[in-house]
């Protein structure tokens, strides 16, 4: 079976370094494709360039321009350097001949919450989920005020923690919830990226569905392989000012392992 997220995110390698693929509209918040989506297709042709055995541990990326659905993109991927431990890669999309999103990522060797559970050195420290309602109990993304249209509510199943579930009804910026594939596409290391980018801004929690939030800068720590199934994730903000505001999120597999931590630049582009 071929789940949606790895045809979607698959390209053709058109040289060594070049790689080829068509934006779906799929992965959609309102017009735009998702900058996780966009990720996940850059980081899947990086991936290409270093062994097997090691999976992307820091993402920078940087959002230049949106993305456009339905329009075929480049990506243009290159080693800086590959090492016994870790290897370093950049790459940027284009479309229409102008780069849209740039991104550097470190990729080395991670281990599963088995392995670290069974290590002999026994290092181990990692920040607890919170509590949460199962996802039953949670809320659709799809239910909520969000002002915009979600075609990617076709490929991602999101519920949010009901008491963050309101527009501006909360005296602090945050969102905790669930999310998974919709077509219970297995969670791996490759999601993870999307997945740190698919809640509601935790903004709205504060101040409603103010306008559209893009992202500028995008990092990305993953910590641990996670366990297929549903991810927990949580997301504050804490410092915002004019129109720029930044957002930290960790996500959770279902046993309660840390499997990323994310925090991005975003602006804020209020309706008029």
């Amino acid at each position: 079976m071929t789940y949606a997220f790895d045809a979607d995110t698959m390209s053709s390698r058109v040289s060594d370094n070049h790689w080829q693929f068509n934006m779906v509209s799929d992965w959609s918040i309102g017009t735009n494709p998702n900058g996780g989506y966009l990720l996940a297709c850059l980081l899947r042709a990086m991936a290409t360039l270093v062994p097997d055995t090691l999976a992307p541990v820091a993402v920078t990326t940087h959002y230049l321009r949106p993305g456009l659905a339905g329009k075929p993109a480049d990506l243009h991927v290159n080693v800086v350097r590959l090492g016994r431990r870790t290897a370093t890669v950049t790459g940027t999309m284009e479309q229409e001949g102008k780069p849209r999103i740039t991104c550097t990522a470190t990729f080395g060797h991670l281990e599963s919450d088995t392995d670290n559970n069974t290590s002999s050195t026994k290092r181990n420290l990692a920040i607890a989920p919170p509590d949460l309602p199962s996802p039953q109990e949670c809320i659709s993304r799809l239910e909520l005020v969000q002002g915009v249209d979600l075609p990617i509510m076709s490929r991602l199943d999101i519920r949010v923690d009901p008491r963050y579930a309101g527009s501006g009804v909360r005296d602090e910026a945050v969102i905790t919830g669930w999310l998974k594939f919709s077509d219970d596409r297995p969670t791996d290391i490759l999601a993870l990226p999307l997945f740190c980018d698919s809640f509601p801004p935790s903004v709205f929690t504060l101040y409603g569905p103010i306008g559209w939030v893009p992202t500028i800068e995008l990092s990305i720590h993953i910590r641990r392989r996670p366990h297929p199934g549903w991810i927990k994730g949580a997301f504050t903000t804490n410092d915002l000012t004019g129109d720029l505001f930044i957002e930290d999120g960790m996500l959770w597999d279902e046993n309660d392992q840390l499997v990323a931590q994310s925090r991005q630049l975003q602006m804020i582009l209020t309706k008029t």
